[in-house]
């Protein structure tokens, strides 16, 4: 509930929380369930997505108004974008030995 009020309160503010997450339809729906969205092409979700994965987000909840078409869009635009990069960063970790 205090997430939903926090969240409610923030949307009645700003569009916009970072780079990519929108939040007036938290703000026309009193927040309620998830009201927010990540917008931008498939390549700026996938970046929004990594800069989640940066700041320790182990587990995200991704799903859409239309949610057969929107897992489909996501499973074949999205992920392998993210995937790549982690799996990219997962070489350059090995590389460098850190």
């Amino acid at each position: 509930m205090l997430v939903s009020l926090l969240q409610q309160d923030f949307a009645a503010k700003n569009e916009i929380y970072d780079k990519r997450l929108w939040t007036p339809i938290a703000a026309a729906t009193g927040a309620a369930g998830n009201t927010t969205a990540l917008v931008g092409t498939p390549e700026q979700v996938a970046e929004a997505l990594i800069d989640y994965y940066d700041a320790g987000v182990t587990t995200l909840l991704i799903r859409g108004f239309d949610p057969l078409e929107d897992a489909i869009a996501y499973g074949r635009d999205v992920i392998p974008l993210v995937r790549a990069e982690v799996a990219r960063r997962e070489r350059q970790t090995v590389r460098v030995g850190v």
